[in-house]
């Protein structure tokens, strides 16, 4: 006889929420999904702009000074995601979510005031607090709303909406600076006012999040347990070898994001500077191929879903790694990034990159006990920090002191490696199935 301890609760989709998550809580979730990534991703992407127009820094030192924009900021969400996966145990996982928008808010409007790189440092670092907050609540969350069997459903939805999100913000917005510079504006002018533009969103989804998420706190933690026992909760359970794969999976496909959103860009827009376009236009042409990239990860975010909730996620993992292994190479090989051939490096680069992300999420997602679930998916994020920072200095130096392409090139290598360590986890410690979820007594 089977017994499912999962009682009826609302719905939202095809995705059964779990026991006190309501309709709405669900939907602002979702609506959470389409903003997060894009407004965390969006900053790297106009970076080289505002290298370029407003603090005219060369060519050959761009790289170098992206890394570590990329790697300071990281310092920050390293040493703090841990602490907010913490802190959400304690006082709730909304104000958290809230205060990351807020500050991601702050920073938009703070980075193109920037008159030195040394600020700018400065500025990516507050900017920093906002991605902690956002990126921490967006994973916790997600773990927090489904029913086990539902899990993988959810994030191919939230993945598909994060895709959308960045998508029509960045292909809209990379756009802004010309648009505004065709009606009278200066270049510094219109890379100003593009950013404070998108400021004023963050600002308006804090107040979102606020009104629609779920309030109060975790039930099933002790709010009387300090923070360290309950961060050690998190580090405790990389004893189960799934757990300790999600979490180098974690450093992985954060590195691919980082690689995407950080060095994609700025490898297009000096491309096309060298072949004498504006700035602006050639901004405009890093968005197309973005949104390509996008648009492949968009379509294959359902595929990911389906495979996740029909076969056992070490394996679903595995397969996520050779995809991205192969995306990533593929692209790093590329001689001319503006040329047609392009095209289907793109689609394979979003499909590895959405793979990756998704497969190591449903993986924590379903191995994190719920008892102190905040504090073990942020440890999941301290390693994707990790992974993050790694890219952004190693990378940033062979950007500049090798080729433009070195930073895909690396993580093709790191996704080749990870896969190899996921096949092993998978023979030894192949876990339950989806379908047979733990919650479920036989």
């Amino acid at each position: 006889m089977t017994i499912n301890t999962e009682a009826p609760t609302a719905k939202i989709g095809p995705v059964h929420l779990a026991p006190g998550v309501s309709y709405w809580n669900g939907a602002t979730l979702l609506y959470a999904s389409f903003f997060s990534i894009a407004s965390t991703v969006f900053l790297s992407f106009v970076q080289p702009y505002i290298f370029t127009e407003i603090l005219k820094i060369p060519a050959d030192e761009q790289g170098t000074l992206a890394g570590n924009l990329v790697f300071f900021g990281e310092l920050v969400v390293l040493s703090l995601i841990g602490v907010a996966g913490v802190l959400s145990d304690k006082i709730g996982r909304r104000p958290v979510f809230v205060f990351g928008f807020a500050m991601l808010g702050v920073g938009y409007i703070l980075y193109p005031l920037a008159t030195s790189s040394i600020e700018l440092i400065a500025y990516r670092m507050i900017f920093a607090l906002g991605i902690v907050g956002a990126t921490s609540m967006l994973a916790t969350v997600q773990a927090d709303y489904p029913q086990e069997r539902d899990r993988g459903k959810l994030v191919g939805m939230m993945g598909f909406l994060q895709a959308i999100g960045v998508i029509l913000i960045v292909f809209t917005l990379s756009k802004l600076p010309q648009k505004l510079s065709e009606g009278g504006m200066s270049p510094v002018e219109a890379g100003q006012t593009a950013l404070w533009i998108f400021a004023g969103f963050c600002l308006f989804n804090a107040g979102v999040l606020r009104a629609g998420l779920k309030g109060g706190v975790p039930s099933t933690v002790t709010t009387r347990e300090g923070f360290v026992p309950i961060l050690k909760r998190g580090i405790k359970a990389a004893e189960n070898p799934r757990v300790a794969l999600a979490y180098a999976a974690a450093m992985v496909s954060r590195g691919d994001l980082s690689t995407v959103s950080t060095f994609l860009s700025l490898w297009l827009v000096q491309v096309g500077v060298a072949k004498g376009l504006p700035t602006s236009e050639a901004l405009a042409i890093g968005g197309k191929f973005f949104g390509v990239v996008q648009l492949a990860a968009l379509l294959w975010a359902p595929v990911v879903a389906i495979i996740s909730d029909r076969m056992n996620r070490v394996s679903a993992l595995c397969m996520a790694m050779a995809l991205a292994c192969g995306g990533y190479l593929i692209a790093g090989f590329i001689p001319d990034p503006t040329s047609a051939a392009m095209y289907p490096a793109a689609v394979f680069l979003g499909m590895g990159e959405i793979n990756a992300v998704l497969a190591a999420q449903v993986l924590i997602g379903q191995e994190a006990p719920k008892d102190g679930r905040g504090a073990v998916i942020g440890v999941f994020g301290v390693c994707g920090s990790v992974g993050i920072l790694f890219v952004g200095k190693l990378g940033g130096y062979l950007f500049d002191a090798w080729q433009p392409s070195a930073p895909f090139i690396l993580m093709g290598i790191a996704n080749g490696v990870l896969l190899l360590v996921a096949l092993t986890v998978r023979f030894k410690w192949p876990g339950h199935s989806p379908m047979r979820p733990s919650t479920v007594i036989h």
